[in-house]
């Protein structure tokens, strides 16, 4: 567990730089070009060859060093169309905004898991 939070540790400014990111820049709806070309880029600067599935749906595998079970991480990338009402310098001012989460979810499991996932297959 030790080596888990020191690997989320170093890359927390990341996660930070990629939430900010998304959050200040919210699609609506299930068409999101600006949102899945940058978590696609993403990917790629990973290692991985991400692929588009359909107009907001995204898949990346990662293979282990031995077979066995298979798991499924899925991030919501969307925003809600209502305008932001704080002062944070990352805000959006587009009269949409991820006050869902999906930027931080996105986040958390689109870079820190499948980061950590390479990391440790």
């Amino acid at each position: 567990m030790k080596n888990f939070i020191k690997q989320a540790e170093l890359i927390k400014d990341d996660i930070l730089s990629y939430r900010r990111t998304i959050h200040n820049n919210p699609e609506v709806g299930d068409k999101l070009p600006k949102t899945k070309a940058y978590v696609m880029n993403k990917l790629r600067e990973f290692g991985y060859e991400p692929t588009e599935i359909c107009e907001s749906g995204i898949v990346a595998t990662i293979e282990g060093n031995k077979p066995g079970k298979v798991f499924l991480l899925r991030a919501d990338m969307d925003a809600l169309p209502m305008k932001e009402a704080t002062e944070c310098d990352f805000k959006s001012t587009n009269g949409c905004m991820h006050s869902c989460g999906h930027d931080m979810h996105t986040a958390m499991h689109a870079y820190c898991a499948i980061q950590w996932l390479k990391n440790n297959k």
